[in-house]
């Protein structure tokens, strides 16, 4: 297999796997997902969209000439920008109907749980898909460093799936009771045009529920401390939610927050901006 042909094994494997059926997200439900849309389609993408078309960041595949870097902004229709292989028809509409709605409560717990949720749902799938990829290269056997490189990427990837679930139990545990394990926070910014949705992982030694010490000096690595992101337009203003687990607070998170609350206005596009090509990668 030469260079061409391992480029072309790479796209088919990712369009594959894209395209592979998978089963709804929500705990103990079997049915086929269907295309679900991180953020509401026919409110916060609709109001964005031009004849019905967005511009969304996307990776450049490794075979194609790259004009301007790794990414390119591509203009994307909005039955398919910013959509996952999530939930079932049913759970996707019945799980989601109060952020659905035209007037919802954008600042109350339910409505910024549920925002994290799907974002945290859209990363399990995107990471799925990524070890689908990986399993398919690791069985060309490219070259010895090919695959010793794909099979550590896998386990990396098999680390974040598990702890992202971890965090799925609690958010679903918070759709249900009435005490939260999370603080939910949201903020007004003046409107941008700029959509984020997503989870932030970052490795904090400072919480000591991050590493396990036993009798024997050994050290066990527990949950990422991880959060969540959202910035959309919504109506007449832009809004910031954050997502913390109170026992796995994200410093980094929290005072990332409490710049947003703060800034002048000329600022909140370079807090973005940095969010963007630092933090996310889409």
């Amino acid at each position: 297999m030469n260079q061409i042909e391992f480029y072309r094994t790479w796209d088919l494997a990712f369009r594959n796997a894209k395209k592979k059926k998978r089963e709804c997200l929500l705990e103990n439900c079997d049915k086929t997902a269907i295309k679900s849309h991180a953020l509401q389609k026919n409110g916060i993408l609709k109001q964005l969209s031009e004849k019905n078309h967005l511009f969304q960041f996307s990776n450049v595949p490794p075979f194609k000439k790259r004009r301007k870097g790794n990414f390119e902004l591509s203009r994307i229709g909005i039955n398919d920008v910013y959509t996952f292989p999530g939930f079932c028809k049913e759970h996707d509409s019945s799980v989601f109907k109060p952020i659905e709605t035209s007037e919802f409560d954008i600042k109350s717990d339910k409505s910024i749980n549920l925002f994290s949720y799907r974002a945290l749902c859209q990363e399990i799938r995107r990471k799925e898909i990524a070890v689908d990829v990986a399993d398919k290269l690791i069985a060309t056997k490219y070259n010895i460093a090919l695959v010793a490189h794909m099979t550590d990427y896998k386990t990396g990837l098999l680390n974040g799936l598990e702890n992202l679930y971890f965090f799925k139990r609690e958010l679903e545990n918070d759709m249900e009771k009435s005490e939260s394990s999370f603080i939910y926070k949201i903020c007004e910014i003046p409107k941008t045009e700029i959509c984020i949705s997503a989870p932030i992982n970052i490795y904090d030694e400072k919480n000591p529920l991050t590493e396990t010490h036993d009798s024997n000096g050994n050290v066990t690595n527990n949950q990422f401390v991880t959060s969540f992101m959202n910035t959309f337009p919504h109506k007449d203003k832009s809004y910031v939610m954050t997502t913390l687990h109170k026992d796995f607070k994200c410093n980094w998170t929290e005072n990332l927050f409490i710049q947003f609350e703060s800034s002048k206005n000329s600022e909140h596009l370079k807090l973005i901006s940095d969010l963007i090509s630092t933090r996310f990668e889409f």
